[in-house]
């Protein structure tokens, strides 16, 4: 039996919360939606908790009015809420209001209930270890946790050409997500059964995408459980994988503007995640940092950098994999692929960012597979 198949065999089987995640994902209200399909708001919202039953009209009405197929209400994957490590977050950006944030949770929930169902297919076999740590193990904390993942990966000093990339071949499924009306930058879940998954929002300018991911990952590697200094912790995780002090502390003494901007494209983070550094790490004084900022501000760079320096933003490149094994090997085109996920065809591509696929990674299909699949 095919994927689809199941799909269709369990569409009686209607999963109520879908519903919910689906008029969430789209931003509209239950008034909404209960006014395009002709019914109260308290039928709608009792339809969203399972408590009503839907007739075969009201079901292709509400498919109309959600702008999705049947079987996405199949999908069985629970909802998910805010990470661990994004409550403090969100509660600093609870003044876009709560329909924004429900809308992003939806949007990161729908690509957890997808992949979920696209990874039962096929597996992923990484390259390199994700390791976790307990800090209260390592006397150098954060600092230590990125430098044992450094040598883990096996890499090279100095900068880090392509992040996303490693993160990918460590396991890690990256999603580019529309949040900038939420004004979050990043999130990251572990969720049994599945690999780890970053979700990043996808106007990030190139440097800011780098540091955001290095600062999940921070999250991924160190932190099961939530304390008070998660957020700390994670940004001088990231700032050691990116900027090692043994390899950058030299080029950090005494840093003024024109230093940080040639600096900037070597080691691919902002200016101003260079001054921070270089401020962290004792390379300049209080006053000098002061002054620094003082000037940046003057300049405009502390909300926009100058474009000359700007980093490309890093794409992608194991979901598109995925989508192209599924094309390819699996032989789904994308009317089934788009059945499978409960889309549109159309919506597709610009949910997973699917324009310029790139096969780089490892894929094992299924379980019973003889031998590795490598997509190149």
């Amino acid at each position: 039996m095919t994927l689809i198949s199941k799909m269709q065999a369990v569409e009686h089987d209607l999963n109520h919360e879908m519903i919910l995640l689906r008029r969430r994902m789209l931003g509209y209200t239950q008034a909404q939606v209960a006014d395009s399909l002709g019914v109260s708001q308290g039928f709608l919202s009792k339809l969203e908790q399972g408590l009503k039953e839907i007739d075969e009209p009201l079901l292709d009405k509400l498919c109309d009015v959600l702008k999705c197929r049947r079987s996405f209400f199949a999908h069985s994957e629970r909802i998910y809420g805010a990470p661990l490590s994004t409550h403090p977050m969100f509660r600093k950006h609870a003044s876009v209001g709560q329909k924004v944030l429900d809308k992003l949770l939806a949007d990161v929930n729908a690509r957890i209930a997808h992949f979920r169902l696209m990874l039962s297919g096929l597996e992923i076999q990484p390259d390199f270890p994700l390791p976790q740590y307990d800090l209260d193990d390592l006397p150098k904390g954060a600092v230590q946790a990125a430098q044992y993942v450094r040598r883990a990966w096996q890499l090279p000093d100095g900068p880090i050409p392509n992040l996303t990339v490693l993160c990918e071949r460590a396991g890690c499924l990256v999603f580019a997500c529309d949040m900038s009306e939420a004004k979050i930058d990043g999130i990251s879940y572990r969720i049994a059964g599945l690999p780890p998954l970053i979700f990043l929002n996808k106007d990030l300018p190139g440097d800011r995408w780098r540091f955001t991911l290095a600062h999940e990952l921070g999250h991924l590697v160190m932190h099961a459980y939530p304390n008070p200094d998660m957020e700390d912790q994670a940004n001088e995780f990231a700032s050691e994988l990116l900027m090692p002090e043994k390899d950058i502390g030299r080029d950090l003494r005494n840093i003024d503007l024109a230093r940080a901007g040639m600096l900037k494209p070597i080691w691919k983070v902002s200016m101003g995640a260079l001054l921070v550094r270089a401020k962290r790490l004792q390379k300049i004084t209080e006053g000098q940092s002061t002054y620094l900022w003082r000037t940046m501000s003057m300049l405009g760079y502390r909300t926009a950098e100058p474009v000359e320096l700007s980093i490309p933003r890093e794409r992608t490149t194991l979901v598109p994999s995925v989508f192209e094994h599924y094309k390819g090997q699996l032989e789904y085109n994308e009317e089934e692929i788009s059945e499978l996920l409960g889309l549109y065809p159309e919506d597709v591509p610009q949910l997973y960012e699917l324009t310029n696929w790139k096969h780089r990674l490892q894929l094992v299909e299924g379980r019973q597979a003889a031998k590795p699949l490598r997509l190149a």
